[in-house]
């Protein structure tokens, strides 16, 4: 018996229970790296209502999260470019002539669209559907886990539409969600706003914070 429990105290003695605890925790640590790269890091509304943590993919920038845009007054939206430029191009163009307006007020506004299509949308696809109608806006992109989580936490559909001429593309989120520089949901705008509409919400916004 006492021979026994020598034997048990040199396997478990607290060296060894404390290398036992570091690999686990080295290999728990390695399997949740792998989970996030594959399926993004977790969300957290931060008590918004609409929004929360994020990281996305901004073209030829890496990864950003919502802590990029601290000090910022971000728009939010979420198309793909298999939509017709006449329906998702009045959008871009209005957060980027919102942008631009505001800018010369010293107010400052991330516009941002990601798209709901990352399988089919590459970089260059989004940089040329985006970059012509609205130069201010942002094209962002992500794994498409990630994609589906956030415009959950959006509020933005996550729905296929059949055109006529049998294309198939996202519905455009309806709206626009505002967060403000802190990075806590100020509102929403209509999708069909127009830039000018857009500034003068925005404008109004900041004055009151």
């Amino acid at each position: 018996g006492e021979r026994a429990v020598m034997s048990l105290g040199k396997i478990w003695n607290p060296r060894r229970i404390l290398g036992v605890a570091i690999v686990l925790a080295l290999a728990l640590g390695w399997t949740a790296f792998r989970a996030a790269s594959r399926y993004g890091m977790p969300l957290d509304s931060q008590g918004n209502e609409i929004g929360g943590s994020y990281r996305l993919t901004a073209l030829g920038n890496g990864s950003v999260t919502e802590g990029d845009f601290k000090g910022s007054w971000v728009l939010m939206w979420f198309f793909d470019t298999h939509c017709p430029r006449t329906v998702c191009g009045p959008t871009i163009k209005a957060m980027s002539d919102a942008t631009s307006s505001l800018a010369r007020v010293h107010i400052a506004v991330s516009p941002l669209a990601v798209t709901l299509d990352p399988y089919r949308d590459q970089a260059e696809q989004l940089q040329d559907y985006v970059l012509p109608i609205g130069h201010e806006v942002m094209p962002m992109t992500a794994a498409p886990a990630v994609v589906e989580k956030v415009a959950h936490e959006f509020h933005a559909p996550m729905e296929l539409i059949n055109a006529p001429d049998g294309a198939t593309y996202h519905r455009p989120a309806p709206q626009i969600v505002i967060m403000d520089p802190r990075g806590h949901y100020a509102g929403t705008v209509d999708a069909t706003i127009s830039g000018e509409a857009l500034a003068a919400r925005l404008q109004a916004l900041a004055r009151k914070s």
